[in-house]
């Protein structure tokens, strides 16, 4: 055994003997050091500078949206994104790789994470700074209200915790809308005017502050969210609090008593300046269920249209509801820039649901250059009555003759350029729906009312000449927590109690036979003359 050691010891040193290094075989061994630290380096400096992020999660948690990435790519000076959340909070790490995306748009974010645990002296400094309202528990942990702040000079906009996910306690799951609101906050602290929208009452109108199913609290919220300035006008006052010529937009949304000669021409006055005007009204009933003027038809010929002051019946199948009489139906959406977002290369992306809706139709005498534009329609089997007694009854509905045939237009818009002041850029803006429905709370509460909200927001938009509201799709519900079933819990039973035993058997045979070859194939090599081991001294 020994010989054969120093035999091959022997034959090493005779090959290295042989071996010599010439200066050219060291030139290239510089050179090829050389080379690889280039190209480190020329590889570390792409990645900076193009940054390039793929995101594979099954629910596509990080792939920023449209609306995101033209916000940060308008981005022209600095926005400070200030995070108070703890390293143990669960959070955390979503809200670092969205911002680390974020980071592959612009280079004007400027992120910076705060653990109140960790760094109290830092929070405490911030929290003077932004306000911040803290407390600590009972263990000494520092909380807080906020959890991130967006700022930009003196600009802010504080985003809680309950902002950036959203929990069903029906089914146990959860819904991230990190981007919703970190692209809200941002939009919001970029705008340096707040567009002012202009709500009217006096009328029996749809408040701004009613949390009900039949209040505008939740588009008040979208749009404050969105860095408008939400007012209330209350045009039967003597003297209002608030000229109309203060207001971007004056919406009418849903009044129940007719608006008087003086309020009607406050309007009026206000349209013919420039201003832009939203309404979404029904036709007025008297106490006799039967349709009673509403006072809006001046406002309605300014548009180029008359308000039909009758309730819609649908008849399609595919449009109207299974409950009902056909009072509720599905609409048909044409292209427009209040449509945008709703209606997509010629197609439905969504589908709008309007409800008790009058028609709307072409004025005899329009004013010059005014063409209204169709936004909503119903189909050809819809007709019009001017009774809803039927429908408080729940009879069903067959037309009569003295019934108009559809179809119908349900919600238009027109711009009059004749009215158009300098100092705006464009002149006044109307979209008119015959029915409030497609703005009150429903719409922006139900996820399968999505079109609603989508025509409503992109309407104020339009009117205010603004940008579109960020609106940017849900993500994906995620289970929270785990959920055993009887057929789960037969498969981990399995798992635990046959596949992970019989497996590790199986390893084990496999690695003791593996071994006991190896042992008989080095007593065979021993074993042979011309092996290793045919010598022994």
């Amino acid at each position: 055994m020994r010989g054969w050691a120093d035999e091959r010891i022997r034959a090493v040193g005779e090959v290295m003997a042989r071996v010599r290094a010439t200066p050219l075989d060291r030139w290239l061994a510089a050179s090829g050091v050389v080379s690889a630290s280039v190209l480190a380096v020329a590889v570390n400096v792409l990645v900076a500078r193009f940054y390039v992020r793929w995101d594979l999660t099954s629910r596509g948690l990080y792939s920023l949206s449209v609306p995101t990435v033209e916000t940060l790519r308008g981005l022209t000076e600095p926005v400070e994104v200030v995070v108070f959340l703890g390293r143990s909070d669960p959070l955390t790490l979503s809200v670092r790789h969205l911002l680390a995306a974020y980071g592959g748009e612009t280079r004007l974010l400027e992120p910076r994470y705060v653990d109140p645990d960790r760094d109290p002296a830092e929070f405490l400094a911030l929290q003077r700074r932004f306000g911040i309202v803290a407390g600590k528990t009972e263990d000494g942990r520092l909380v807080t209200d906020t959890a991130i702040v967006v700022a930009r000079a003196e600009e802010r906009y504080y985003i809680t915790s309950d902002q950036l996910v959203t929990y069903d306690p029906d089914d146990g799951s959860t819904r991230p809308r990190l981007e919703q609101a970190v692209t809200q906050a941002i939009r919001h602290v970029l705008r340096r005017e707040r567009p002012t929208v202009c709500f009217t009452v006096g009328h029996q109108e749809a408040r701004v502050d009613d949390v009900g199913p039949t209040g505008l609290a939740d588009l008040r919220h979208r749009l404050e969210k969105n860095n408008y300035e939400v007012v209330s006008v209350d045009l039967a006052a003597p003297r209002p609090a608030r000229r109309l010529n203060d207001c971007r937009v004056v919406a009418i949304i849903g009044p129940e008593v007719p608006f008087s000669g003086a309020a009607t021409r406050s309007l009026g006055a206000y349209v013919d300046q420039g201003g832009s005007l939203f309404v979404a009204a029904g036709a007025m009933i008297d106490d006799e269920y039967r349709p009673m003027p509403s006072g809006l038809a001046p406002l309605a010929n300014r548009a180029g249209i008359e308000l039909g002051n009758d309730t819609i019946v649908e008849r399609a199948p595919n449009a109207r509801l299974p409950v009902g009489v056909g009072e509720r139906f599905f609409v048909q959406v044409e292209e427009h820039a209040v449509t945008r977002g709703v209606v997509s290369g010629g197609e439905a992306v969504y589908r709008v649901l309007v409800s008790v809706a009058q028609s709307l139709r072409p004025a005899p005498s329009p004013p010059a250059g005014v063409t209204p534009s169709p936004l909503l329609s119903t189909s050809d089997q819809a007709f019009a009555v001017d009774d809803v007694r039927p429908f408080l009854e729940g009879r069903a509905l067959a037309p009569r003759a003295r019934d108009r045939r559809g179809p119908f237009t349900v919600a238009v818009a027109a711009e009059r350029a004749d009215s158009a002041p300098p100092e705006r850029p464009h002149g006044s803006r109307l979209v008119f729906v015959g029915t409030a429905a497609v703005a009150l709370a429903p719409s922006f509460r139900d996820p399968s009312l999505r079109g609603n909200q989508l025509f409503v927001e992109s309407a104020f938009a339009w009117l205010a000449a603004e940008p579109s509201l960020v609106d940017i799709p849900a993500k994906p519900a995620a289970e929270l927590g785990v959920t055993l079933t009887e057929a789960s819990l037969g498969e981990v039973s399995r798992y635990v109690l046959i596949y992970l035993p019989v497996t590790a058997v199986l390893l084990g045979v496999l690695t003791l036979a593996r071994r006991r070859a190896r042992e008989r194939r080095s007593r065979r090599e021993r074993r042979s003359p011309g092996g290793p081991g045919g010598e022994v001294r």
